[in-house]
Formats: C-alpha cells, sequence, structure tokens
C-alpha cells in the first residue's frame, strides 16, 4: 500500500530540504516521530519512535535516500510483519517548490493498512500541516534587512561639532 501528499511551503529549497534532513529535529514539529541521535547520511541506521494510536514503538531506521536538496527517505522493517519506506522529495515547477511526502508499507500490515487509508492520510496531511507550520515560523525568524537604521547609525557616528 502506498500514499502520497503534495504540499507548497512558501521557503526556499534548501531551506525545506534542510529542515526535512535533520531528522533529530523532528520533535519539534512532527506530531508522531521521533528521531535519536546519530549522523543523518545515506546507510545509517538512527533509532527512530513512532506513535501511532496512542502507543509507542521503538524501531531502527535505516536511511535510504539522502540527496541534497531532493529527497531525504527512510525504512524500518520488522519482517515478515511489515516494512514501511516515508519520505520527502522537493521538486519546483513555474509555480514554486512542493513536497510530496509518500508512505509505503509492505508486508502483513501493509494488508492491514489498506483497511484504515483514510486515517493513514489524515495522518500524513496533519504530519505535512506540522511542516508547514514550522516553515512558517523559519520565514518568522529571520528578521528583514532594515538598511535606514544601520544608515541612521552611521550618519550620526563620528560627526561632532567641528564636522563640516
Amino acid at each position: 500500500m502506498r500514499e502520497e501528499t503534495i504540499f507548497s511551503p512558501q521557503i526556499s529549497r534548501m531551506r525545506a530540504w534542510g529542515l526535512l534532513a535533520d531528522l533529530n529535529q523532528y520533535e519539534a514539529w512532527h506530531p508522531h516521530y521521533r528521531f535519536g541521535p546519530g549522523v543523518i547520511d545515506l546507510g545509517n541506521k538512527i533509532d527512530m519512535t513512532w506513535t501511532v494510536m496512542g502507543k509507542h514503538a521503538s524501531l531502527e531506521a535505516k536511511i535510504v535516500a539522502h540527496q541534497k536538496p531532493d529527497s531525504i527517505r527512510w525504512r524500518t522493517r520488522t519482517f515478515p510483519l511489515f516494512s514501511i519506506e516515508e519520505g520527502y522529495e522537493l521538486f519546483e515547477n513555474e509555480t514554486g517548490l512542493h513536497v510530496r511526502h509518500s508512505f509505503e508499507c509492505t508486508g502483513f500490515l501493509g494488508l492491514w493498512a489498506r483497511l484504515i487509508v483514510q486515517g493513514l492520510r489524515r495522518q500524513m496531511r496533519e504530519q505535512d500541516a506540522s511542516f508547514m507550520a514550522l516553515a512558517k515560523r523559519a520565514v518568522r525568524a529571520v528578521p528583514p534587512p532594515n538598511r535606514h537604521k544601520r544608515r541612521a547609525a552611521n550618519v550620526t557616528k563620528g560627526k561632532g561639532k567641528g564636522d563640516g
């Protein structure tokens, strides 16, 4: 079973990729995942806690794609019960930046997941909305340049009564 959503954050591609690829900071915005410490790089494994239906599941996630600034994906599995691959791909077109969020589940749980597809779609939309809120906060956190303030300070510095 595979599901996808697409959303369009109003930030640069590099900034979006930086936020999505920093798995260690997901606890600041993601409603369902917590990743443990570790180096986020292709092939590396990192501890992960997934909150589903109010329960916490501890898993090990393997980074299966880490291509700056295009994609970040991870896979976690408990054979033969399930294998989940999830990630984000960034792309641009004439309307701006878009992020494709995909979730794929195979194995026995994959068959069961078809029955709860509406809940999965709702959960993915919630995750996407959380990222959009993070992107909005990130844009607000950067103060706009104020050249007038700098200019005023430079004009008044060093001028005394004798300066002409």
